[in-house]
């Protein structure tokens, strides 16, 4: 009796080990189990958030100031562009603007400069030409912002925040450019190709090419 009630106490132990075994392990499982599933859960929020963010480029016209146009270069650029269908708000100061002719590779960041005012000519007007055009921040490798439509009304200089809604045009010169006699500017018959690149999402694609001969200042691009 006495032996078998040691092999039922020893059978009570290894069944008592194995329990508490597996119930390690299961807690094991579970907080395995549970720490990767939120690590789907934040990497599936990052990879939407990647999907559904980002730039689209609406149209980009280019301006010469030649008379005829036909004897210039395109020196001016405007390039108009808004949030992707369900983007978070995309802060425009932190994105690059980058172009290439083949030969130079050009990145544009944000001068600092937010133009809000009333825009009857985006190229020629006396207060953009003032405010944007001739301000000396903006250099030959920056971009100014023209406020087209502010949905909420808040967009602001230091960190212009681009949401649903909101159209703006990057404005900038094209000088860095040559043509083969080596005058500033983008000449005819030119193939362009750029993004316009948020800190987060899909960047804005940029593909033209610029037509053989300029017969207007304002010409339309993409």
């Amino acid at each position: 009796m006495r032996r078998k009630g040691a092999i039922g106490i020893g059978t009570l132990i290894v069944f008592i080990a194995m329990v508490l075994v597996a119930a390690v392990a299961a807690g094991v499982i579970i907080g395995t189990a549970g720490y990767l599933e939120q690590k789907a859960q934040a990497a599936g929020r990052q990879t939407t958030q990647e999907v559904a963010s980002g730039i689209k480029v609406i149209n980009i016209y280019g301006y010469t100031n030649a008379t005829p146009p036909s004897k210039g270069n395109i020196q001016k650029m405007a390039i108009f562009i808004a949030p992707n269908s369900g983007s978070e708000g995309i802060d425009l100061s932190n994105v690059k603007v980058v172009l290439s002719d083949g030969i130079r590779l050009v990145v544009y960041n944000y001068s600092g400069i937010l133009y809000r005012g009333v825009i009857d000519d985006l190229f020629n007007s006396g207060n953009i030409s003032t405010e944007v055009w001739n301000n000396t921040t903006l250099g030959n490798t920056s971009f100014a912002i023209a406020v087209i439509h502010d949905s909420a009304n808040e967009m602001d200089v230091n960190h212009p925040t681009l949401e649903w809604g909101d159209i703006v045009a990057l404005l900038l010169k094209t000088v860095v450019f040559r043509d083969e006699n080596n005058n500033p500017g983008i000449p005819p018959a030119t193939k362009i190709v750029g993004k316009v690149i948020p800190e987060v999402g899909a960047a804005g694609v940029i593909d033209f090419a610029t037509p053989a001969t300029y017969n207007s200042k304002v010409m339309v691009l993409q």
